[in-house]
């Protein structure tokens, strides 16, 4: 049942960056208004509400990784890996995620980024 959950936790993870980076990816015609001086909370309201993956900061990030208690998941395609990443992750491209997942350890937090 244990290991059941833990697939399962691994896959919501890998759907929610899944989603972050296809929303990142595609720049919203609201947002891509040349000239346009919207503040941070303007963009923040304008986000798709389907965008719920968890964040996590970059100073929590590095002390969570520092400390080994957690894996930095780089989602990006392999070229992109390869020209630069963050130092130890890992790289299972978001389009390979549901083939690789496996490879991602699960008893460690997952951070997943994508650009």
């Amino acid at each position: 049942m244990r290991h059941i959950l833990l697939v399962a936790a691994v896959f919501l993870t890998a759907l929610a960056v899944l989603t972050a980076c296809q929303n990142a990816a595609q720049p919203k015609a609201e947002t891509a208004k040349a000239n346009t001086k919207a503040t941070p909370a303007e963009i923040i309201k304008d986000k798709d509400p389907a965008d719920d993956a968890p964040r996590i900061d970059l100073a929590d990030a590095k002390k969570d990784f520092d400390a080994g208690n957690a894996i930095f998941v780089d989602t990006r395609a392999e070229f992109t890996y390869k020209q630069e990443h963050i130092k130890g992750a890992i790289n299972v491209p978001a389009e390979a995620m549901e083939l690789r997942y496996k490879e991602i350890p699960t008893d460690k937090k997952i951070i997943a980024y994508c650009s």
